[in-house]
């Protein structure tokens, strides 16, 4: 998963780029698609090669899979870098708008949201408890009328012929109580 401003660069060195989803990330398999591109499956002969700027500064420039850089990249890479870092100067500026725009209204969200939640615990937390108290007896009472309504089963199938009942108490094992 690319981190932050993600380019892919082919070996004719062109740069290649997406819009950022909400959290900053350009996705390269995003831009692969979108190009109509195939992974190619010896990543030594690949035609393409992926950066990204995890920060979107130019110090946080890397490339992915650096153990596995095609020779065309190997013998080109301080132009990659800079031809990279030209494109991040241009789309930079874009992303910080973004950010400068949406980061208030995120703030004004969660002071509503954690307003809204904290009134909603106490709601919940009384209502939790008198559900707890009334729910264990309820299901305490379910069992002794279903264990009188089985036993009184077993009685009535034992009349039959060919019943087969077990040679101790049995009893089908009951689901356990969930909290919910």
């Amino acid at each position: 998963m690319c981190q932050g401003f993600g380019i892919i660069i082919d070996k004719d060195i062109n740069l290649w780029f997406s819009e950022p989803d909400t959290d900053g990330n350009c996705s390269h398999s995003i831009i692969i698609e979108r190009l109509g591109w195939r992974e190619n499956e010896d990543p030594h002969l690949r035609s393409f090669v992926r950066v990204e700027f995890a920060d979107w500064t130019p110090e946080s420039f890397t490339f992915d899979e650096t153990t596995t850089l095609p020779g065309w990249c190997e013998n080109n890479k301080q132009e990659i870098q800079n031809k990279c870092v030209a494109l991040l100067e241009k789309c930079a500026p874009a992303w910080a708008e973004y950010e400068k725009v949406c980061d208030p209204a995120w703030a004004e969200y969660e002071k509503v949201r954690a307003l809204a939640y904290a009134e909603y615990e106490k709601v919940c937390d009384p209502a939790w408890a008198e559900y707890e108290k009334v729910r264990y007896p309820a299901w305490a009472e379910y069992e002794k009328v279903c264990d009188q309504a089985r036993a009184d089963t077993i009685t009535r199938l034992k009349m039959i012929s060919g019943y087969v009942g077990c040679k101790e108490v049995c009893r089908t094992p009951k689901p356990a109580v969930s909290k919910i």
